[in-house]
């Protein structure tokens, strides 16, 4: 079963819900799968899934797929077919589900404020063009997400 964005942003729903009884909105769900997209995207040197590409959203980094799907509410328990496919690659469910412990309690204006940081990949693409030129809804070069994770620096602002 090859997973897609929709799939994790159900785990991350779920972790959220059943570890910390939080639901995340819509921005907060977006900015933790995006950790988790570039975090994957570093260590492995291929995307998280290949369904659904960030893109530069006026709150920051964007997968369209998910967002339309995602709705705020309590989550669904996963099936018994879906905790096994995140089960076959434990490294990476181990690492989301921290991704999750770590930045469930941030408000979706922090997390937004985070992903605008001068070097973010989010604001390398968005003023792509120069500072008095913004591009919207332009999909974020996975080269520019790995060098952003690949030294820790996203850890900064937050």
């Amino acid at each position: 079963m090859k997973l897609t964005s929709i799939d994790y942003t159900r785990l991350i729903s779920w972790l959220a819900y059943y570890k910390h009884k939080t639901i995340l909105n819509k921005t907060q769900m977006q900015k933790i799968l995006f950790m988790c997209y570039g975090l994957y995207l570093t260590n492995h040197n291929k995307p998280l899934f290949a369904d659904d590409t960030p893109k530069a959203w006026p709150f920051g980094p964007v997968f369209p797929r998910s967002y339309k799907r995602y709705v705020e509410s309590v989550p669904k328990d996963l099936s018994t077919d879906d905790k096994k496919a995140f089960l076959n690659d434990r490294e990476t469910l181990i690492a989301i589900s921290k991704i999750v412990d770590s930045y469930y309690n941030y408000s979706a204006n922090a997390l937004s404020e985070w992903s605008h940081q001068k070097d973010s990949p989010w604001a390398k693409t968005v003023f792509s063009q120069g500072e008095n030129s913004v591009t919207w809804n332009k999909v974020i070069d996975n080269q520019i997400i790995k060098e952003y994770f690949k030294n820790g620096r996203w850890k900064q602002g937050l």
